[in-house]
């Protein structure tokens, strides 16, 4: 497999949202996303904070794009099965995928952010239960794209002679990405995904964490996907870089930032010039990962990298 590149499109007002996707497929990128929060965790990292925005239904905002676009494909950082139940979001997935001509791949985590679980009732539990309840969304949503009638009773959810027609287009499924750093996410993501999504890590990180799930896979490995977030912060060399990102982003929400757990993704980060982000890249690609999703933290980089970086990482 190929090295997918894919543009995170962060929490923006509609107009915003839709020009950087649109400007993602014109420049080249493979796919657009953006992530799935009822209530956004980090505020606004580049202005003040009575300048938070808050966040969009991201599969409302993604179908959108979709319409508005030809070539890019769909994906979402990641979707909570547990917002929307598995059965809904597998009739979801097969509408977006015949609608957008067979562009939509379907990335799913257990999610982590209590607040919003809380607050809108959805049910909060230990991480265990929470990876064993999307471990059964996730066998649900792929039975329902492959088989005529799903009737399942398990632990957390029940069909009965359920059915998605008409299926999607892309066979036998849609690709399912498995979102999470876990040993458990590492294990589901073996069993019933066609790839894992980790996030924010250095490479020989990366290097273990990719042997480790080969190994389960076995001869599987070699049509199973290997993907990765990172954040983005470009300047004349990782120093500099560095320096632009703390004047950047608000003591409040790096606070957040914090509190979040994702000191160790800030930290490693793809940084510095043109050059060095193209050495960074190449690095992870050699490593054998097959999709990339690229976070930029001040978003005037995301040209530069348009310009120098990505017609050379194709």
């Amino acid at each position: 497999m190929s090295l997918e590149i894919g543009f995170f499109i962060p929490p923006v007002p509609p107009s915003d949202f839709i020009k950087m996707a649109l400007r993602a497929e014109e420049v080249g990128y493979d796919f657009v996303t953006c992530d799935d929060h009822m209530i956004y965790p980090f505020g606004a990292p580049f202005g003040e904070e009575d300048q938070e925005y808050g966040i969009h239904d991201a599969w409302t905002a993604m179908t959108y794009v979709a319409g508005a676009t030809s070539k890019i494909s769909i994906s979402h950082m990641v979707l909570i099965p547990t917002f929307r139940g598995p059965g809904l979001l597998a009739k979801m997935g097969a509408t977006l995928d015949l609608f957008s001509g067979g562009r939509m791949d379907l990335s799913v985590g257990a999610g982590w952010f209590e607040r919003e679980f809380k607050a809108f009732d959805f049910p909060w539990e230990k991480h265990k239960e929470r990876l064993k309840r999307e471990r059964e969304a996730v066998r649900i949503i792929r039975s329902l794209w492959t088989e005529p009638q799903v009737s399942f009773e398990g632990k957390y959810y029940k069909l009965e002679n359920a059915e998605v027609t008409p299926r999607p287009l892309q066979k036998p499924t849609p690709p399912i990405w498995i979102g999470g750093d876990s040993r458990p996410s590492m294990q589901l993501a073996a069993d019933l995904g066609d790839g894992w999504l980790v996030h924010g890590h250095q490479p020989h990180e990366l290097n273990k964490m990719f042997q480790a799930i080969r190994r389960i896979l076995g001869e599987k490995a070699e049509d199973f996907g290997f993907g990765s977030a990172l954040f983005v912060i470009m300047g004349s060399d990782p120093d500099a870089a560095t320096r632009k990102m703390k004047k950047m982003i608000s003591p409040a929400v790096w606070e957040r930032f914090q509190m979040a757990g994702i000191k160790h993704e800030l930290n490693n980060r793809i940084s510095g010039n043109p050059q060095q982000c193209i050495d960074r890249i190449k690095e992870l690609e050699e490593l054998g990962m097959t999709r990339l999703i690229l976070i930029f933290l001040d978003p005037e980089d995301s040209e530069l990298f348009a310009r120098e970086v990505l017609p050379k990482i194709r």
